[in-house]
């Protein structure tokens, strides 16, 4: 037999991460033995690593997913009546398709929980900040705003959506929980596509976002048939698409039987369809109404106080007339308009009358007084100068405010408030007021007996007060006259502001009692006298407090309302017609109608300013710098280096990551052999990032070695294994077969996974951001070629 003479390596450039070459000791075996015993290398085969094959991409996949992340988008509608505006479907639906495309990757890629969660908590993260809260953002950049209204809503987002009024304006903070939900769910549902057979699993998440989502829209929910119809179609299309599919995963599938199976299984998805809508709408589980709300058992943001009662200020007000409260311009349809209401009071204890409504955060739009039959619109632009208290001038129903900073609204009562001082704001508000023709003929409307409820036992009605209901009603039938009557009784007594203040029983028993002198009063006697005797004919009833209307001091459609037009009647809720105000004090003994003398006016009147002429304006100073004019100062460049480096911060470490993501595409194509090297380099960045010092002059072996000096055995397993592969396939001549190709990668990833491992999460994430292995193969081919131009020059 002829000897074998050892051969030293090939000579020349090695490419980065280490050329391989057949050692001695390979060939001579190679050559002495070329059919090794099939037991030695089937037990050879033990010692690979096991590792799960990354997911291959089939067109049931695909359909499943895509199905899946309509579902999700599907889901987040039931939040159409909750929002203003369609606003919100930027960032449900964009939190949606990220959800599940970041869970499509995680399954495809095999990625364990604790990166799949770090990779979602980022990809949610840019979600939050350039779709959330996009209205934020500094012509595309994040501001100190976008990351505190950030933090807030992560804290208490949820409990900000149940402390709003219906419809909420679009917001990011009240956008935050749909996304997070959608964003969730689209990353289970895709991660149960791809990671499970189960028929129904996949369709837990959309179902459990719609679930979610009812409680929180309880008030305002999308119902119908139209949302419910379309997430059945796609849920029952997904399970029909799971079931004729055996392999959701399979890239080669015989198309005829799945199209069989799918065309079988479509009727029976229309008939449960048709059949789960006719159920809904003719044997329904529920009616929808007066379903459970959680903001009853939220505490609200607005804290409305009344320390003093508003009725109990009238006389106070009325005593000193000249203090300016506030201006209204009144536009649109305002003919019988002679009031503004401020509060109204709807609970009486037979002491006095309070308030118990409940206020939540409102935006531009409310809720709209569905009681209303073809209302009115009204348009108020409500200037506040020195109104006390938290209560905002208004009338009717309203249906919009803009201008005002913070805005709380009762919808039970239709009431504006606000925790501020509102002096100083300047609002518009458009209402809705009731129509006038056919008054006559309304009737009571009531959906609670809130309005009705008086005290009878304790503090006992006396008998005088219920009698005098009684006589007034009984000489009509008509709802509507039986009012007129009680008011037209009460605008017979005489009117005064030196008799007793109170609005007790006590107070109105006297006004009914047979004393003549104490038959007297003004309007907070008169309109609580006249809500008790409403509702001891079952009418409901509340007191308004607020101002009249002053035509002495109304300028074209602006009225200047002040503290001597402080007035309180009485409304009763009337079907069709909302809240119509009944005047139970005379309006010509009220002291703002009452006739007054004409004032002489004098020079000091005539020269006298206009509240809104220029020469109220202050005069400009010249010598003040003008907005936007002049150089650039150092804070601005300041300001601008910081948002460049803030940039930087954040673009760089996604470049390196989307570099590296081109790379390994890049490397997995080519020929056979081309993408077993591929596989090796990939490996080598690996070692590069956990510090594994790897140059163009070492071979495989010496890389593995390093390796498992550097990180140890059980790092690096994979490696070895891998390391004869690769030189097998740089030297032989046959290109490797696609099996072979497969176990290489399939060992990258293995070495993948024993890395992250044996090293802490905080190594790993950082080696996601290193950009050494990027630059590496740069640094050792400048080496390589200055090495060659010592060489050649001398």
């Amino acid at each position: 037999m002829t000897a074998i003479r050892p051969q030293s390596p090939p000579a020349g450039p090695r490419s980065a991460g280490g050329d391989v070459t057949h050692t001695v000791s390979v060939t001579q075996s190679a050559l002495l033995n070329p059919d090794p015993p099939a037991k030695k290398a089937k037990r050879a085969r033990q010692h690979i690593p096991q590792t799960q094959p990354r997911l291959k991409m089939g067109l049931p996949a695909y359909s499943q997913l895509v199905l899946i992340g309509v579902a999700m988008g599907v889901s987040s509608l039931v939040y159409l009546r909750f929002f203003s505006g369609l606003g919100f479907l930027i960032s449900t639906l964009t939190a949606a398709a990220v959800g599940v495309l970041i869970g499509a990757v995680a399954a495809i890629r095999r990625w364990s929980l604790l990166v799949t969660a770090g990779v979602g908590v980022l990809a949610f993260l840019l979600v939050a900040i350039f779709a959330v809260f996009r209205g934020t953002l500094n012509r595309g950049i994040p501001t100190g705003t976008t990351l505190q209204s950030l933090g807030t809503s992560v804290i208490s987002g949820w409990v900000k959506m149940l402390s709003v009024n219906l419809p909420a304006d679009p917001s990011g903070e009240l956008e935050f929980t749909p996304a997070l939900i959608c964003f969730l769910g689209g990353i289970v549902a895709a991660s149960l596509v791809l990671r499970t057979k189960y028929l129904l699993a996949p369709v837990l998440a959309p179902v459990l976002a719609f679930m979610i989502a009812l409680p929180i829209t309880a008030p305002r929910s999308v119902g119908g048939m139209i949302p419910v119809g379309v997430l059945l179609a796609v849920v029952l299309l997904v399970t029909l698409i799971r079931a004729g599919t055996s392999d959701p995963m399979a890239r080669t599938i015989n198309a005829k039987a799945v199209w069989g199976r799918f065309l079988f299984g479509l009727p029976v998805v229309v008939v449960a369809i048709a059949a789960g809508l006719a159920g809904m709408q003719f044997v329904p589980l529920a009616d929808g109404d007066n379903r459970f709300d959680l903001r009853d058992v939220v505490e609200p943001p607005l804290n409305i106080d009344d320390l003093i009662n508003p009725l109990a200020t009238l006389k106070t007000q009325l005593r000193k007339p000249d203090a300016d409260m506030f201006t209204v311009k009144l536009s649109g349809d305002t003919e019988g308009i002679d009031r503004i209401r401020t509060v109204a009071l709807d609970t009486f204890d037979g002491a006095m009358w309070s308030s118990q409504d409940q206020f939540l955060l409102a935006g531009s739009t409310l809720p709209q007084d569905e009681s209303l039959v073809n209302p009115r619109r009204v348009t108020l632009n409500v200037q506040v100068n020195g109104l006390q208290g938290q209560y905002l001038p208004q009338i009717g129903a309203p249906v919009s405010v803009k201008g005002a900073p913070r805005v709380g609204y009762s919808k039970d009562s239709g009431i504006l408030a606000t925790d501020q001082l509102p002096n100083g704001w300047n609002y518009e508000l458009v209402t809705e007021v009731g129509r006038k023709t056919g008054l006559d003929k309304s009737v009571p409307y009531s959906v609670s007996n809130r309005y009705t409820q008086l005290p009878r036992d304790d503090p006992r009605m006396p008998d005088v007060i219920l009698a005098k209901g009684t006589e007034l009603a009984a000489n009509v039938s008509e709802p509507y006259a039986k009012l007129m009557a009680i008011q037209k009784y009460m605008q017979g007594f005489p009117y005064s502001l030196d008799t007793r203040p109170g609005h007790s029983y006590d107070a109105i028993s006297r006004l009914f009692g047979p004393n003549i002198n104490e038959q007297v009063g003004y309007a907070e006697q008169f309109a609580s006298a006249f809500a008790v005797l409403a509702r001891t004919q079952g009418f409901p009833t509340r007191v308004a407090v607020g101002y009249l209307l002053n035509k002495d001091r109304r300028k074209g459609d602006t009225y200047e309302v002040k503290s001597g037009d402080a007035h309180a009647w009485a409304e009763v809720n009337l079907a069709g017609y909302g809240w119509v105000a009944f005047e139970p004090t005379d309006p010509k003994r009220h002291p703002a109608n009452a006739p007054k003398p004409k004032d002489t006016e004098t020079p000091a009147d005539e020269n006298r300013p206009e509240e809104n002429s220029t020469a109220s304006q202050p005069a400009e100073d010249p010598n003040l710098p003008r907005l936007g004019e002049g150089a650039l100062t150092v804070l601005d460049w300041a300001l601008f280096v910081l948002i460049g480096l803030g940039a930087l911060a954040v673009l760089t470490p996604i470049a390196i990551a989307i570099e590296k993501f081109r790379r390994r595409r890049q490397r997995r194509s080519g020929s056979r052999a081309a993408r077993i090297i591929g596989a090796w380099q990939q490996a080598t960045d690996r070692l590069i990032e956990h510090g594994v010092p790897v140059t163009a002059s070492a071979t495989a072996q010496e890389v593995s070695e390093q390796a498992r000096e550097k990180i140890g055995e059980s790092g690096t397993g994979s490696l070895a294994v891998l390391a004869p592969i690769v030189t097998k396939a740089v030297f032989e001549p046959a290109e490797p077969d696609e099996n072979i190709v497969e176990e290489a990668w399939q060992l990258e990833s293995q070495l993948r996974r024993e890395l992250r491992k044996a090293r802490s999460p905080l190594l790993t994430v950082r080696a996601w951001l290193d950009p050494r292995p990027l630059y590496a193969r740069w640094r050792d081919e400048r080496r390589r070629r200055r090495a060659m131009d010592k060489l050649t020059r001398g």
